[in-house]
């Protein structure tokens, strides 16, 4: 059983429902000791509907979770962050957040590219060889920054890249080793679990976690901490999310239950 979500959004990013305040009370409920919100990270000069809210909202989302970790303070601690891209062109920014400690931490979600403040290479709708290669090279670009504390669902590439060849192996070990030499856990993500499985290719499965690749992360013994990846304050507390523990203890991972956070300087 999870004690330690780090991995919650909120409204404001456009996929996401429920008022911030009944994640918490969702996550009391259920005995968490702590509750990490980390929203998909608002850009400035960014707009995706839908995908990250604007950044103009951010200033709504820190103060936000900053009342809630003072009214709840006494019940369970609440952390603020987000789940951002390993966009060079915002690394900046993203140092100074957490520099000035207006946020506590960044977990990284590689799920697009950036050119020219335009959005390319969206990987969870790829298919070819190329982007899977480049998938491996941002994560771990985002990962020597020091920046990230996280991984989030490293194997996010397999959602539609239904093929465990030669490639997606090798990335995946680049991907593991990279971990473990930067020292920044993987999540083992339960979002696609909740949705259940899908046809992939020739097999019925999740679109992550994806077991080949996790049964690789237990050969090198990379940690792994849990995330629920919430987008409604039910997801913390949830019977769907059953089959996610059962699969941890199957896989018997080398699993972290509290996130250090990167301290930037």
């Amino acid at each position: 059983m999870i004690r330690n979500n780090y991995h919650t959004h909120t409204f404001r990013c456009g996929h996401a429902i429920g008022n911030d305040e009944d994640y918490v009370m969702e996550a009391i409920g259920l005995g968490l000791n702590t509750l990490g919100f980390s929203d998909h990270v608002m850009l400035e000069g960014i707009h995706q509907e839908n995908v990250r809210g604007d950044y103009l909202s951010r200033e709504g989302y820190f103060s936000s979770i900053n009342h809630l970790k003072d009214k709840f303070r006494d019940r369970i601690t609440i952390y603020l962050g987000f789940e951002a891209e390993p966009f060079k062109e915002y690394f900046m920014d993203y140092r100074n957040l957490l520099k000035t400690k207006t946020i506590d931490y960044l977990i990284l979600g590689n799920h697009c590219t950036i050119e020219n403040g335009m959005i390319y290479s969206f990987f969870g709708r790829n298919t070819s060889v190329e982007n899977l290669y480049k998938y491996r090279d941002t994560l771990i670009e985002g990962l020597k920054t020091g920046l990230f504390s996280c991984i989030a669902h490293p194997d996010y590439f397999m959602d539609s890249y239904f093929k465990w060849d030669r490639h997606a192996k090798r990335i995946s070990k680049d991907i593991i080793k990279a971990s473990i030499e930067y020292d920044v856990p993987l999540e083992f993500n339960f979002a696609l679990i909740r949705r259940g499985k899908t046809i992939k290719g020739k097999e019925s499965r999740y679109g992550y976690p994806f077991i080949p690749f996790w049964k690789l992360v237990r050969k090198y013994h990379a940690k792994v901490i849990m995330g629920l990846d919430a987008h409604a304050p039910e997801d913390i507390s949830t019977y769907k999310n059953d089959e996610g523990y059962k699969l941890i203890n199957e896989l018997r991972l080398n699993l972290i239950q509290t996130l250090p956070f990167k301290e930037v300087k």
